[in-house]
């Protein structure tokens, strides 16, 4: 076995032990509500089918989009977030936190991805996440494995992507966030679909 294919095998086991721990440890406490009401940040279309809109964002199909489609993060008070952010949070410190550190600030050996996104679009998110990367830079080479067959990440592919593009923009601060917005029906079934319960 290669030197490249141990260090990867390593780092995927390492993940998978820290994720059991961490969702196990995050399961067990509940989401502090904040002092004002963060029903706001996930709130529901006005009518059955029309989505709710907040300036250049609409709540369509269970989770807050942009008007090009790309999924998107909403604030409410006292830094509570909508579900889609919440869930991110969770997930990004189930799979992806290991190597690229808490908050998406980065590790020694995987960039901040809170930087990444200052600068790269959704496609290219989703398409790395999805098919993994290799890279060389000064003799060291770095490998971002596939999670493109992964459903415990690619079912919440943009979840995770909107935690981190919250931090991108500091919109979420460091750490868990204060309180956070229920799921919606669309966003459950969209779940139980692509997870299979």
């Amino acid at each position: 076995m290669t030197k490249k294919i141990k260090t990867v095998l390593l780092a995927a086991l390492a993940c998978s032990v820290a994720s059991l721990c961490a969702v196990a440890a995050d399961d067990a406490k509940p989401a502090e509500a904040p002092a004002a009401a963060p029903a706001a940040a996930d709130a529901k279309p006005a009518a059955p089918g029309a989505p709710a809109a907040d300036g250049d964002k609409a709540f369509v199909d269970g989770r807050w989009r942009l008007k090009d489609g790309t999924p998107t993060y909403k604030m409410g008070e006292a830094g509570a977030v909508d579900w889609a952010t919440w869930q991110g949070f969770r997930r990004y410190h189930d799979a992806c936190h290991v190597c690229h550190g808490p908050n998406a600030g980065g590790s020694t050996f995987a960039p901040a991805l809170s930087e990444s996104l200052k600068t790269m679009d959704y496609g290219t998110f989703l398409q790395t996440v999805a098919s993994g990367r290799e890279a060389n830079r000064g003799g060291t080479e770095y490998v971002m494995p596939s999670f493109g067959a992964n459903r415990d990440v690619m079912c919440y592919i943009d979840d995770i992507y909107t935690y981190i593009k919250a931090r991108s923009d500091n919109a979420v601060k460091p750490g868990r966030p204060p309180g956070r917005a229920d799921i919606s029906d669309a966003a459950k079934k969209a779940a139980k679909e692509c997870i299979g319960d």
